[in-house]
């Protein structure tokens, strides 16, 4: 190579790199630019540290007493990209009467300082039974390949390209676990615990402002992205949507939300269910009702017993959900000790008409064919409760939502993608909901497929940059 043309290619290069490197900056602002409405001074870090990527399953992480000390452990020179850093913290918030509760949350973040933020995930969790599940535990006992271990990768360090990474992400526990463990979770009641779950967002926001002392950047056209897999996946649509229904869409600049396998349709699962009188996950009835019992208007004046068998209630199941000691597949098992369990080639399974009461079976199985039915308050109001919380209904979403589903799924039917699809896009906005629908996997292998992938990205990886990258990228997404 001749001295004018080396010359003249490190010209290149320094010039390219230049133009790069003000763009970054240029292209970024402090996290103080965001308004999110509430008061720092209300919440509470309770725990901070890092941890390594490379050591996830270790039991106890790393400690810290601040982001701002001098432990070089801390900071991108040591181990930059495999850790991240953590706080568990508590955060006001609402119950369904109104009242003031305090919960808790675990954030995750990047610690390369020197790449802003790309995005904020709102990570939601998916259907749990015991309190060691929860994302404010999973720094003491989480299993990296669960859906918590799944979404906190996105607050990985990586080069500021990458869109789905660099990410601060929050995970709130839900009502009912972490320091609330001893109150009922009001399962699938979708606007309360999306309420939570954007207050655990905001406040979450806002205690990483603080932390960083002025050190926190964010990408120009970052965006709050909700993402979750099976309980998760509605909750992440339900967070979605009570972000753009509250006008909170533009001070949190709203992205849009990615939802794998999500129950988002209660009577499309109920019919499912009473249809091929089959229950692949039997806790998930009690959880519901349960849910309903404790929180739904509709519901608090009946009991247990107006529902569910003599011998469902006597293997001692709704003790075991209040306990939150055993998680789902503990459950499962120590069902077995009162039932034989059905099989067919999508798995076992429980009779719906062994759980449910014989006038709530044959209610229902009427009802989802459209046949009449007594009037009977035990039951219209099951049914009503059920309706409330059905997301696909009076809401046309204005941000782009990416729905995940198995066709074969057997805990949450492929109608629930189904009904929102067809129920939530609009003519004039034809684009604004995509899906996949593989054609195997049941619940667990589908939550494989949606967080994981042997070669290239996964189908949350690729929705979430989609939707982060902004209108260009989400319309040249074809999933």
């Amino acid at each position: 190579m001749n001295k004018s043309l080396s010359k003249n290619l490190r010209r290149y290069l320094c010039l390219t790199v230049t133009i790069v490197l003000s763009v970054s900056v240029s292209a970024q602002k402090d996290f103080s630019s965001i308004q999110t409405g509430v008061d720092v001074g209300d919440a509470k870090i309770i725990e901070s540290g890092v941890k390594s990527f490379e050591e996830i399953e270790r039991r106890f992480p790393r400690r810290a007493n601040s982001f701002d000390d001098d432990n070089s452990e801390h900071h991108a020179t040591k181990g930059w990209g495999l850790n991240y850093e953590y706080y568990k913290y508590t955060y006001p918030t609402i119950n369904t009467k109104g009242e003031t509760i305090i919960l808790t949350a675990l954030a995750a973040m990047p610690t390369n300082y020197d790449v802003p933020i790309n995005n904020i995930i709102l990570g939601c969790h998916a259907t749990i039974t015991d309190n060691k599940s929860t994302p404010s535990e999973y720094i003491k006992s989480g299993d990296w390949k669960t859906d918590v271990g799944m979404l906190i990768m996105h607050a990985k360090s990586k080069s500021a390209s990458e869109l789905g990474y660099n990410c601060l992400v929050i995970l709130p526990d839900y009502q009912g676990y972490g320091n609330t463990r001893y109150q009922a979770h009001p399962y699938l009641a979708q606007e309360i615990t999306a309420r939570q779950s954007v207050d655990a967002l905001r406040y979450g926001i806002e205690l990483y402002k603080k932390s960083k002392k002025g050190r926190a950047k964010i990408r120009d056209g970052w965006k709050t992205i909700c993402v979750g897999y099976s309980q998760g996946g509605s909750v992440a649509m339900a967070c979605h949507r009570f972000m753009e229904t509250n006008f909170l869409d533009k001070d949190l600049h709203l992205g849009g939300s990615v939802c794998g396998d999500g129950p988002y349709d209660p009577i499309a699962t109920m019919k499912f269910s009473v249809e091929e009188d089959k229950v692949f996950m039997p806790v998930a009835i009690p959880l519901i009702l349960k849910g309903m019992l404790d929180y739904n208007p509709y519901m608090r004046r009946h009991k247990a017993k107006d529902y569910f068998t003599e011998k469902f209630l006597k293997t001692g199941i709704l003790d075991w959900i209040e306990l939150k000691e055993q998680n789902v597949l503990d459950i499962q098992k120590a069902l077995r000790k009162f039932y034989k369990f059905h099989k067919d080639k999508r798995g076992d399974y429980l009779k719906a008409s062994e759980i449910f009461t014989p006038e709530v079976f044959a209610f229902m199985s009427k009802k989802i064919k459209g046949e009449p039915t007594e009037k009977n308050p035990k039951f219209d109001d099951l049914y009503s409760a059920l309706n409330v919380n059905n997301l696909t209904e009076n809401w046309k979403p204005k941000y782009p939502i990416y729905l995940f589903h198995s066709k074969v799924d057997e805990v949450v039917p492929i109608g629930n993608a189904e009904s929102a699809y067809q129920r939530m896009r609009t003519d004039k906005n034809p684009n604004i909901i995509k899906y996949t629908y593989v054609e195997s996997g049941g619940h667990i292998m589908s939550g494989l497929a949606f967080f994981f992938a042997i070669f290239g990205k996964s189908y949350e990886q690729k929705a979430v940059e989609a939707i982060a990258g902004g209108e260009r990228t989400w319309n040249l997404f074809n999933p």
